[in-house]
């Protein structure tokens, strides 16, 4: 039972350590963008953003997964 414990832990703590990584590459977009909007460059600002298509989702999966996790493990 508590080796079942520690593996929960530690897919969790994967899973958020994950989550970091994303938010961050989210974040340092965000910046980009709204840099080159501040410099009037719209399509480049949109242009960086897209990538949160992709960034977004899997952040949300991240979070959702070590809800889950947690909830079922307590």
């Amino acid at each position: 039972m508590k080796e079942n414990k520690q593996v929960i832990h530690k897919a969790i703590a994967a899973n958020l350590n994950a989550l970091s990584q994303r938010l961050s590459q989210a974040a340092a977009l965000a910046k980009k963008a709204h840099e080159a909007m501040e410099a009037g460059q719209q399509n480049q600002a949109i242009g960086t953003v897209l990538e949160f298509e992709r960034l977004l989702p899997e952040a949300q999966a991240l979070f959702s997964a070590a809800l889950v996790l947690h909830r079922n493990h307590p």
